[in-house]
């Protein structure tokens, strides 16, 4: 019930910033010429994974395939980012030169080669035109099991940094069939990380480099984990950084705090606080309250991040992301989770989506040796981006 509640009430609150979002101050006035010479009216949203984004009167949003872009016009302020790692924030001006983009920049213009620029973000001064959201639900039935999933990531841009949140949640429930009768169960987890990232300077350009701030909620019935959150503080890199292909890493250190039956560092050789098969509702009841000790934990966060898009009349984005937390203070604990998203065009603003997910926390059966060391789940369903 208490998963249902959440679901529920991400769906309204996710709603609600669409609505709210549909408010834009950045007038449909920016000209997108193509390479076969026709021209496209609306407000130049974003650029990034080879596709630009624009906002139309028209047909809403659509995405242009970037090498296909001939010149743009405009009169807002964008960040552009080059493949050398380098940060310019400026106007479009139109070009007559095929494969050339004209950026004004601190009074002076500049001639950017198109293939150089792999990233295009919109910096504008409205909450509305700041936010941009992906939202996918995914819905499995059959007699046996029901699955629900919602995911939501969104970003919101600023001059010299970008602050971005990642949501999931999951709710299953399984019935099993045996002489003793019908056996239903019911397991839910959910994850919300909130992250800001600070471009870092070389000189006075802004380098491959960024700091990185990061905040986790997460729980998982399935490992045993209730009410654990996370703050943490690091720095990262691009690797990779060419038009379609993006490949980071950050590290860093933070501060966990969750709830578990001891706060002793585990070992293989712990018996069970609660032995496999004595588990009753009575004692459950207890657990859930006042014998629950509330932990303070530190450890490593390792952040890798890679990102494939690849140009085809029916475009592929695949994406990567896998995090590593070994701990300071327990050291037989080492917790991760891997994401892997695949997204195949169906038509404009629709995906079919594959996502493959992983958890594991070594110290998933400190409090109960039945629960399980790692988690996953397999996905697939229809993503709708606005």
């Amino acid at each position: 019930m208490r998963a249902t509640c959440r679901l529920t009430c991400c769906s309204l609150l996710l709603l609600g910033l669409m609505q709210t979002s549909q408010v834009s101050a950045h007038s449909k006035t920016d000209v997108i010429t193509v390479q076969n010479g026709d021209q496209l009216t609306g407000a130049v949203d974003s650029m990034t994974a080879g596709k630009l984004s624009l906002n139309t009167d028209y047909a809403g949003m659509i995405q242009i395939k970037w090498r296909d872009v001939h010149q743009i016009d405009s009169r807002y302020l964008y960040e552009v980012r080059l493949e050398d790692g380098e940060r310019l924030y400026g106007r479009f001006s139109s070009s007559e030169v095929a494969g050339e983009l004209i950026f004004s920049t601190h009074g002076k213009e500049r001639t950017l080669v198109t293939i150089d620029v792999v990233e295009i973000r919109s910096i504008e001064e409205q909450l509305a035109d700041k936010l941009d959201l992906n939202l996918s639900t995914q819905f499995q039935a059959d007699p046996t099991a029901i699955t629900l999933i919602l995911q939501a990531r969104g970003t919101y841009d600023v001059r010299n940094g970008r602050t971005g949140f990642n949501l999931r949640f999951d709710e299953s429930k399984t019935k099993s069939t045996s002489d003793e009768g019908t056996i239903e169960q019911s397991t839910n987890s959910s994850n919300i990380t909130l992250y800001r990232e600070f471009w870092m300077q070389r000189g006075k350009k802004a380098s491959r480099s960024y700091r990185v701030l990061n905040a986790i909620y997460s729980s998982n019935e399935a490992l045993g984990v209730d009410q654990r959150g996370s703050l943490g503080f690091g720095v990262g890199r691009y690797l990779i950084e060419e038009l379609g292909h993006e490949l980071s890493m950050s590290a860093g250190i933070q501060g966990v705090r969750e709830k578990r039956v001891s706060c002793d560092e585990q070992s293989d050789d712990d018996v069970s606080f609660i032995a496999p098969g004595t588990f009753d509702t009575g004692l459950a009841n207890t657990l859930d309250n006042a014998n629950l000790a509330t932990c303070n934990d530190a450890e490593l966060f390792l952040n890798l991040k890679w990102h494939l898009y690849h140009f085809s009349d029916r475009d592929m984005d695949i994406s990567l992301v896998g995090n590593a937390y070994p701990s300071l203070t327990d050291s037989n604990r080492v917790r991760g989770d891997l994401n892997l998203m695949l997204n195949w065009e169906l038509f404009n603003s629709f995906f079919w989506t594959i996502n493959a997910r992983v958890d594991l926390d070594t110290a998933g059966t400190q409090d109960d040796k039945s629960l399980e060391k790692s988690d996953y789940q397999l996905s697939t369903g229809i993503t709708w981006t606005y």
